[in-house]
């Protein structure tokens, strides 16, 4: 039998690892020994959100804050709920208190309290686009750039998902953005060389993935999409000679004709 200590921190490890199931489980433990931490149902109401229970995921947040009102992560994490949820003004409220809060304390929001909150609009991102709806992951990627500009990895799957709602300049834009911070970040030259390639411009497309290859020698993807350009400049080559041949064919089958 394991003591709630062991529950809470092997539940904490499960988490950080997004092994939800697993975590939810041990939490779940700790919260039948009848203790009451905050920290506890934040991170169940994270997970309920990740798992589409809404009405779970407010109850959650909700004794999170009766427990600690003071608890900015559980505040801002319902903030974003009810902000996804469509429930604008509760939102609005929620930030309002946490602004009041701010402004007495003379304090922003903790760089890792920032991060955890960019990844976890980061991971709403990736589920909406991962069923097609790239409109609710822009939005969701967006908010996750507000709190951290500098987060390449999130602003290249916001590339990705302008590319997959048919802006494809606007992915473009958003990756160089990316390679302005650091030239050669491989996925951004990828997702560079994909977008050019499907706006037909193949030169470019092949010199960006030319730039991730020197700066991963090792990447798949770049060398599979280069692969993709020499068979379609060979394709290029034997166009014209295939059509000529059948020019010639053509034109020896008329010949034939006016004879007979």
């Amino acid at each position: 039998m394991k003591s709630v200590k062991e529950l809470i921190t092997i539940g904490k490890q499960c988490f950080e690892n997004r092994e939800y199931s697993k975590a939810e489980e041990y939490l779940q433990s700790v919260i039948k020994t009848g203790v009451r931490y905050a920290d506890v149902y934040n991170m169940l109401g994270v997970i309920a959100h990740f798992q589409g229970k809404f009405a779970s995921a407010v109850k959650y947040f909700n004794k999170a804050l009766e427990i600690n009102p003071r608890y900015t992560e559980a505040t801002l994490n319902l903030a974003v709920l009810y902000n996804d949820l469509g429930q604008y003004a509760d939102a609005k409220a929620l930030y309002g208190t946490l602004k009041h809060r701010s402004d007495k304390t003379s304090c922003e929001i903790e760089p890792v309290l920032r991060g955890k909150l960019s990844n976890l609009h980061a991971d709403i991102g990736d589920i909406y686009r991962s069923i097609g709806l790239h409109g609710n992951a822009i939005t969701e990627y967006e908010k996750a750039l507000e709190l951290n500009p500098t987060y390449l990895d999130i602003r290249t799957k916001l590339a990705q998902a302008l590319r997959e709602n048919g802006k494809p300049e606007d992915s473009l834009q958003e990756l160089k953005k990316v390679l302005r911070q650091d030239e050669s970040y491989t996925s951004a030259l990828i997702e560079q060389g994909i977008t050019l390639y499907a706006i037909n411009r193949p030169e470019k497309a092949q010199k960006s993935w030319e730039a991730a290859l020197l700066s991963d020698k090792q990447n798949k993807h770049a060398q599979m999409y280069l692969r993709l350009c020499e068979a379609s400049r060979n394709n290029d080559k034997v166009k014209p000679l295939i059509e000529n041949k059948v020019k010639n064919i053509k034109t020896k089958v008329r010949s034939k004709d006016k004879k007979i």
